[in-house]
């Protein structure tokens, strides 16, 4: 291809979050043993004491559970997150918005205020249903209309009773997100919770009260395409920062049921770090904060309120990076007024950002749809793709090859996804930089923002399908009838429009890149 990928140099994390507190337990201990057996040795009259002393520590201060790992159950509490690394593969990626300064995030960011209050889930396995229908939808539903949570708040048994697994103890959080987006939830006046089954099952009218409350989608929040990936620490900043709740599954057991009634912030033990008899657990993150611990997420969780601090606890970054497994971030919603002005707009900036001074590439308006590089650049050089937008879209990037075929740049592949609902700068690729080779003086690449998901593959082979003789020509053909028309452009370091789609779909451009 014209425009090589070449991968990034290492980054120390940028904005990212570091938390450098390691798990508690027996470690910092264990470096004073050699120390106390050549005192013992010494003084073997002292053995018994010591004994004594190690024994009331190991029954009365946690020591039993940082030795043997705790069990897997904490009295009274309830599981039921099946998590699966071939489930967690199929759901989209998040691309999270850039680090550093073209994103400032706040330091601190809850959603307590929209969050019903924390009730029990009881002897069922329901946590799925608690984290995803009764959180994270109440949270969005509460901050978008402004109503009080508790009266909004919607059934975890309507939506866990559809996708419950065997005898009511378990549910695969995936197919929670995706059956709030197809199916919608309901409140929970409408649909009462019963922990001893799950066999009430909603009817037809119950099921079409719920259309009304879809979810607009969902992004898997993890730090690349493989399942195994950890989570993505700063995309879930990123929507907790806009207002999106966060379901995640994470693995529990040991302190974290055994010994949080009362308290405020998870400190994990080295046997917890074991995860030895943990189990999956869904909870809802409903905050961070940068400051607290070096850095920690607020999780609202389903044991009611004697559980940690008003059944809400605070878990450290790198513990978080640990335990959890899998997170799905939901689609932030805003005011149904909002939502009605912005339901024919699109607003986007877009540019190119030479990597080695890290400023912008300047271009001007060339021709109808075509942007040029005011000055070539050299060849070798390393660039991204700068785009921010202020109003949720889809964004595609396309590459031309130097027999003039197209081929996708953007997303990378069908496992990430292209929804910018989480407004911002992002740059393209992630984790690459574009390089012009010496082939030719001129590359193309072009752009597509949309309103709705379009099908990037089957896009890109109505590119290839066209049989005009020009890029642009041909993005015009393949957008055919979904292409908005009146656009204004503004050119200058970057190009920027905002345009009405008076019903269309779709604005395209395509850049030229120069080079010398």
């Amino acid at each position: 291809m014209p425009i090589r990928l070449e991968p990034d140099d290492p980054q120390s994390g940028g904005q990212r979050p570091q938390n450098n507190n390691s798990g508690g337990g027996l470690g910092p201990l264990l470096k004073f043993l050699p120390l106390v057996l050549l005192f013992i040795f010494k003084r073997p009259k002292l053995l018994i004491p010591m004994l004594l002393i190690g024994g009331a520590w190991y029954f009365f201060f946690g020591g039993q559970e940082m030795l043997s790992g705790g069990g897997a159950g904490g009295e009274g509490f309830s599981l039921g997150a099946a998590l699966s690394e071939e489930r967690y593969d199929k759901a989209e990626v998040f691309e999270p918005l850039a680090y550093g300064s073209f994103n400032e995030l706040p330091s601190r960011v809850s959603l307590e205020k929209y969050a019903p209050s924390r009730r029990h889930q009881g002897q069922q396995g329901s946590c799925v249903g608690w984290a995803s229908a009764y959180s994270a939808r109440t949270i969005l539903h509460a901050k978008a209309t402004g109503q009080n949570p508790n009266s909004v708040a919607f059934s975890p048994a309507y939506l866990y009773n559809q996708i419950a697994l065997e005898d009511c103890q378990g549910a695969y959080m995936l197919d929670a997100m995706k059956t709030m987006q197809q199916n919608g939830a309901l409140p929970f006046n409408q649909f009462q919770y019963d922990d001893r089954t799950c066999s009430n099952y909603p009817d037809a009218n119950e099921k079409r009260n719920a259309q009304q409350f879809k979810i607009k989608g969902f992004n898997r929040l993890s730090e690349g395409s493989q399942p195994s990936a950890p989570a993505d620490i700063q995309g879930i900043r990123q929507n907790l920062a806009q207002g999106a709740p966060v379901v995640i599954g994470m693995m529990v057991g040991g302190t974290f049921m055994s010994r949080m009634v009362g308290q405020k912030i998870w400190y994990p033990t080295q046997s917890d770090y074991s995860m030895r008899g943990y189990s999956g657990h869904a909870m809802c993150v409903i905050g961070y904060d940068d400051n607290l611990e070096g850095g920690a997420f607020q999780i609202m969780n389903s044991w009611g309120e004697d559980w940690g601090d008003r059944g809400m606890a605070w878990v450290r970054y790198r513990d978080f990076e640990h335990f959890t497994k899998e997170a799905y971030g939901l689609y932030p919603m805003g005011s149904a007024t909002q939502q009605a002005a912005d339901q024919n707009k699109l607003a986007v900036e877009f540019g190119l950002l030479d990597m080695a001074s890290e400023k912008t590439i300047a271009l001007r308006q060339a021709g109808d749809l075509i942007f040029k590089t005011v000055n070539p650049i050299r060849k070798g050089d390393k660039f991204k793709i700068l785009l921010a937008n202020s109003i949720e879209c889809y964004a595609y990037v396309f590459g031309q090859e130097t027999d003039g075929s197209s081929y996708v740049l953007f997303p990378y592949t069908q496992k990430h996804s292209p929804y910018c609902g989480i407004t911002g700068t992002r740059l393209f690729p992630k984790d690459e930089s574009l390089k012009a080779d010496d082939l030719g003086n001129s590359d193309f690449m072009a752009i597509v923002i949309s309103k709705t998901q379009l099908d990037a593959q089957q896009f890109n082979q109505r590119i290839n399908a066209s049989r005009q003789r020009n890029y642009v020509d041909k993005l015009k053909e393949a957008l055919a009838d979904q292409r908005v028309s009146s656009v204004a452009f503004q050119a200058g370091e970057t190009i920027a429009f905002k345009a009405d789609t008076k019903g269309k779909n779709a604005v395209g451009m395509v850049l030229q890149i120069d080079k010398r």
